[in-house]
């Protein structure tokens, strides 16, 4: 089952001045290292971040150059890490429903980030959040290779949300979700247990929060009551 891409705009900063432009690569059907199950192939119910396809070159390897995505349909930006964009559409199963997911996956090198939202949840969803990030965590990594080191609840002004950790023998996942209204949205990064980037996750996941942060205050200020 086909669902319509989100429309998402990359605004890199490069020496001089600005670029804005469309730098999305679609993940490719074919068997890709995933984010969330390693070595398996895509499927239908897994978030994950894809390995992009060959040959789309990345923006710039500027440790500087943060990408600002704007998700359109989605109402939020994300500040993204240089690296090469592919977009997906994702779908997790819960006991309540499917979880509709646009994702959006920036990988340099050994590290990938990625920012996702779902909307239309409905209120059997909205009312159990537990139980929606419970779903998500079993999503989050492949049980063979990796293990659950700490899960602890996090919060966005008034809303919910879980933040993951796991751990392999040779790489770290850090996730984070949190329900918005009818929303979810979603974020994390994988890396190599041996990175040098010691703040890594701790920096993406707080742009990506203050940003939704920002559209929400936004949205409360010109929304009529």
């Amino acid at each position: 089952m086909k669902y319509s891409l989100f429309v998402a705009t990359a605004i890199a900063t490069v020496v001089g001045g600005s670029t804005t432009g469309q730098v999305m690569a679609q993940s490719p059907n074919q068997n890709l290292r995933s984010f969330f199950e390693t070595g398996r192939p895509q499927s239908q119910d897994t978030l994950r971040f894809q390995r992009p396809p060959s040959g789309v070159p990345p923006i710039r390897t500027n440790a500087n150059n943060w990408q600002l995505i704007v998700f359109s349909q989605g109402n939020v930006s994300f500040w993204m890490p240089p690296g090469i964009l592919a977009q997906d559409n994702v779908v997790i199963a819960t006991a309540e429903g499917d979880l509709n997911f646009q994702t959006l996956t920036s990988t340099d090198n050994d590290h990938r980030y990625v920012a996702a939202y779902a909307t239309g949840l409905t209120e059997q969803q909205i009312n159990d959040p537990a139980a929606l990030f419970t779903a998500m965590q079993a999503r989050v990594a492949p049980t063979e290779t990796f293990s659950l080191m700490n899960e602890r609840p996090v919060t966005l002004g008034d809303y919910q949300g879980s933040e993951f950790t796991f751990e392999s023998d040779t790489e770290r996942v850090t996730f984070r979700a949190y329900l918005v209204g009818n929303k979810i949205y979603a974020m994390g990064i994988i890396q190599p247990l041996t990175s040098t980037r010691d703040n890594a996750p701790a920096r993406f996941l707080m742009r990506c929060s203050s940003l939704i942060i920002d559209a929400l205050m936004i949205k409360a200020l010109v929304t009529p009551e």
